[in-house]
C-alpha cells in the first residue's frame, strides 16, 4: 500500500521545477512523517527531522550556473546536454537516517517544466531520476517535460525499504533545445520535501539456547519498532552449514516479542549449533548471535527379568556400559510401589534380586533408572 503527499503550487511568475515529495510505504502502525526538506529560499541547505539529516542540493559538474530567483527558487542554467543524459549534469539531494534507524521511501511527486523564456520555451525536453541505490544506473523514472508544470508521481520497489545509510537521488535534464528570442537552458527547482518513515529496526535483545533430555530449548527477545515476515529458526551439526527446522511468525507465539521453541529430537554425541533468522518482507535476513550446545553420548544399559516360581523373590538381569548407582522399583499393576532397591554397579553383566519378602503370584512392574535414563520391563511370578 502506498501513501502520496501532495504539495499546492503557489502562482510564481517564474520558470521552476514546483514540489518534489517522496513519500513512505506506509507500515502498519507507523505514522509518515517529514524527513528532510529543501525550500531553495536563498539557501540550498537542507531542513533535518528527528531521526533523519538532509546535504546541501547541488548541482552536476556540467551544469554551468547555479542562481537563485526573487530569493525564493534556484536554478541551474546552461550544461544540460541536447542529447542523451550527460551523467555530470542533475540536481542531486540526500537523506541519511539517523545511526542504528532505518529509512523507507515508496513514492515521489515531482511537479516540473522546462523554462518558459523565449519563443516556445527552453531547457530539457525529458528527465530522469536515479539514485545511489544502484550506482545511478538505472532510471527509477522518466518522462517528457512541457513549458506547463505537471504533477508526476513515481513509485518505489522494495530496494528503497528499510534503508540504512545515506540514500542520494539525482534529477537528470537531458535532450535539451533552446529557443530564439532570449531562450535560457535553464532547470528550476522551488519546493523540495521527503516523507517518509524512520524507525528502529527490529533487532535480538536476546538469544539463549539450552539443552534438555529430549533437545534443546531456544528462547530470545525482539527489540525495535520495524516489521519483519517471519522467523526461521536453524541449526547445524558442524557450525557451517545450516538448516532451518522451523519457522515463526512475528506475534504468533508471543505478543511481548518473547519466543521460545523447543528442538524436541534425540541428539547424537557431540556440537550443535543454534541461530534464529528475521526475514523481511522483501527477503532479506539478519542472524541472531550463534549459540553452541554439546550433547554428550547417552549412557546405555539394558534391563531383563528373570521370571520366578512359585513364592521365589524377583531376580533381573542388567547390563551396564558406565558403573555408578542404579535405582531399581518394584510396582504392582495397580501402580503400588512394593520395593526400593539402590546399588552401585560396576560394568558388565550382574543378576540380582529385589530382596523383598515374597510375592504372590501375578505381573509386576519393574524400573531401573541410571544417568537420566529408565528401563521398564514385567515380570511374572508363578
Amino acid at each position: 500500500m502506498y501513501g502520496f503527499k501532495f504539495l499546492f503550487m503557489k502562482n510564481k511568475m517564474c520558470n521552476r521545477i514546483c514540489g518534489l515529495t517522496l513519500t513512505g510505504i506506509v507500515i502498519p502502525f507507523l505514522m509518515q512523517a517529514q524527513v528532510a526538506q529543501w525550500n531553495f529560499n536563498n539557501t540550498q541547505v537542507g531542513t533535518n527531522s528527528t531521526n533523519a539529516t538532509t546535504s546541501n542540493a547541488v548541482l552536476g559538474s556540467a551544469i554551468t550556473l547555479g542562481a537563485y530567483n526573487a530569493g525564493t527558487v534556484y536554478y541551474g542554467e546552461g550544461g544540460w546536454p541536447a542529447g542523451a543524459i550527460d551523467p555530470n549534469a542533475y540536481l542531486q539531494f540526500s537523506v541519511t537516517p539517523t545511526a542504528a534507524y532505518s529509512l523507507t521511501v515508496s513514492s515521489m511527486l515531482l511537479s516540473i517544466r522546462r523554462s518558459t523564456t523565449g519563443v516556445s520555451g527552453s531547457g530539457p525536453n525529458n528527465w530522469a531520476l536515479r539514485s545511489s541505490v544502484d550506482g545511478f544506473a538505472a532510471d527509477i523514472s522518466n518522462g517528457s517535460l512541457s513549458t506547463s508544470v505537471v504533477a508526476i508521481p513515481v513509485t518505489f520497489n522494495a530496494s528503497f525499504a528499510n534503508l540504512s545509510a545515506t540514500v542520494t537521488f539525482r534529477l537528470y535534464g537531458y535532450n535539451a533545445t533552446v529557443s530564439s528570442g532570449g531562450g535560457l537552458n535553464r532547470f528550476v527547482f522551488d519546493n523540495l520535501s521527503i516523507s517518509g518513515s524512520t524507525v528502529l529496526p527490529v533487532v535480538f535483545d536476546s538469544f539463549k539456547a539450552s539443552a534438555n533430555n529430549n533437545g534443546a530449548d531456544l528462547t530470545w527477545k525482539l527489540g525495535g519498532e520495524g516489521d519483519v515476515s517471519f522467523m526461521q529458526v536453524e541449526r547445524s551439526s558442524n557450525g557451517i552449514d545450516f538448516e532451518t527446522i522451523t519457522q515463526v511468525k512475528k506475534g504468533q507465539q508471543s505478543t511481548t516479542d518473547t519466543y521460545i521453541y523447543s528442538d524436541k529430537i534425540d541428539h547424537a554425541a557431540g556440537t550443535y549449533s543454534y541461530r534464529v533468522g528475521l526475514v523481511s518482507f522483501d527477503g532479506k535476513i539478519i542472524y541472531s548471535p550463534v549459540q553452541q550446545i554439546s550433547f554428550n553420548a547417552p549412557v546405555s544399559f539394558t534391563l531383563e527379568t528373570i521370571n520366578s516360581g512359585a513364592g521365589n523373590d524377583i531376580r533381573f538381569r542388567i547390563s551396564a556400559e558406565q558403573a555408578g548407582v542404579f535405582q531399581f522399583n518394584l510396582y504392582d499393576m495397580n501402580g503400588v510401589k512394593l520395593g526400593v532397591k539402590q546399588i552401585n554397579l560396576s560394568t558388565g553383566t550382574q543378576v540380582l534380586n529385589m530382596d523383598n519378602a515374597r510375592n504372590k503370584s501375578g505381573i509386576y512392574i519393574l524400573t531401573a533408572e541410571h544417568a537420566g535414563q529408565q528401563r521398564v520391563t514385567k515380570v511374572a511370578v508363578l
